[in-house]
């Protein structure tokens, strides 16, 4: 999808929820009447009405002028039960204020932006405040998050570091100045190309390495890694399916043993922080992470566009109050530092 498809195609809009409902029901829009007790779909007829209500205007509170305008409505109505329900009920778009149209265009840049797009660029885009721009260009990474299961085949595993150079007079940011982050990558074969998760870890020793391996790598799957000691246990866990390159000797292939199809995720994800948004806070970083490795799982699919449209309609909102709940977690990433 491009901008000027969205404009001429998607400029209204009744043009876009036509879209969100074929998005959502590819064979036909069914009731989605939900039980109160249990909360299960307990109607799902075919059997129904479309309509329209017409704009109208809410009568003005004392010292107004004019009352606030209620924009029109295009509804459906089940005949079998009679709940009424538009293509937005029960997606993330119901409970948002802006427009549909603005929406798609949101979708249309982050998923065309190969390094990423800034909330203040979104802003000048979107022509709307900062903290809106902000706050859906989080609920669309949120839509972007990985979805579970193990890498099997041949797996590399790296580590990087995100955040600022270190200032050697502030000993006592020594230890906590930069964010680890892991990785894993399941190189490309017959079926899909590379595959990558990515996530913070509160360090890089052997308990959590142990953890990233059982929680994301088959048990017979090859793993490739660097010489770093806490890989090391995995010559004896994985006897014959265990390798390594010796960075610090100038080895970095050794056949098909190495860890560059990471390191080239790596450099996209750099690219993203030091070009776009120049520095994020711990607390967000996971949503940046899984932004770019949506975009790097799916680069070959058709109509990225869409599975994001799919995936935001299927997905629980995410109420700005928990997004900003907590405090925000140090250090932030600002110019991030070269790689340790």
């Amino acid at each position: 999808m491009d901008l000027i498809r969205i404009a001429t195609e998607y400029g209204t809009e009744e043009a876009c929820l036509n879209y969100l409902e074929k998005a959502r029901w590819p064979e036909g829009v069914r009731c989605i009447h939900r039980n109160e007790e249990t909360g299960e779909l307990d109607c799902q007829s075919d059997k129904i009405t479309k309509f329209s209500t017409k704009e109208g205007q809410r009568k003005p509170k004392a010292g107004e002028k004019e009352g606030r305008k209620i924009p029109a409505r295009h509804l459906y109505q089940c005949q079998e039960c009679g709940y009424q329900f538009t293509a937005k009920t029960e997606t993330l778009f119901n409970d948002s204020h802006l427009p549909l149209v603005k929406w798609f265009i949101a979708v249309t840049l982050l998923t065309n932006a190969k390094k990423g797009m800034s909330a203040a660029q979104l802003q000048r885009d979107l022509k709307v405040n900062y903290q809106t721009a902000w706050y859906v260009s989080h609920r669309i990474r949120e839509a972007m998050k990985a979805e579970g299961g193990l890498f099997g085949g041949t797996v590399e595993m790296d580590e990087t570091y995100i955040g600022g150079r270190f200032d050697p007079r502030r000993h006592e940011e020594r230890q906590t100045h930069k964010q680890t982050v892991m990785g894993v990558v399941q190189r490309s074969n017959e079926e899909k190309p590379s595959q990558v998760v990515a996530f913070p870890v509160p360090g890089r020793g052997t308990p959590v390495i142990r953890a990233a391996v059982r929680e994301h790598v088959a048990k017979d799957a090859k793993i490739y890694t660097d010489e770093w000691s806490g890989y090391r246990h995995m010559r004896h866990e994985r006897p014959g399916l265990f390798e390594i390159v010796i960075h610090s000797r100038g080895e970095y292939v050794r056949g098909d043993v190495h860890v560059n199809t990471l390191e080239g995720f790596w450099s996209l994800f750099e690219r993203q922080l030091t070009g776009q948004h120049h520095w994020v806070s711990v607390k967000h970083l996971q949503r940046y992470l899984d932004e770019r490795c949506w975009s790097y799982n799916n680069r070959k699919e058709a109509d990225l566009f869409q599975a994001v449209i799919i995936r935001l309609a299927i997905t629980a909102a995410l109420p700005y109050a928990k997004l900003t709940a907590g405090p925000s977690a140090s250090p932030r990433t600002k110019r991030r530092g070269p790689r340790a």
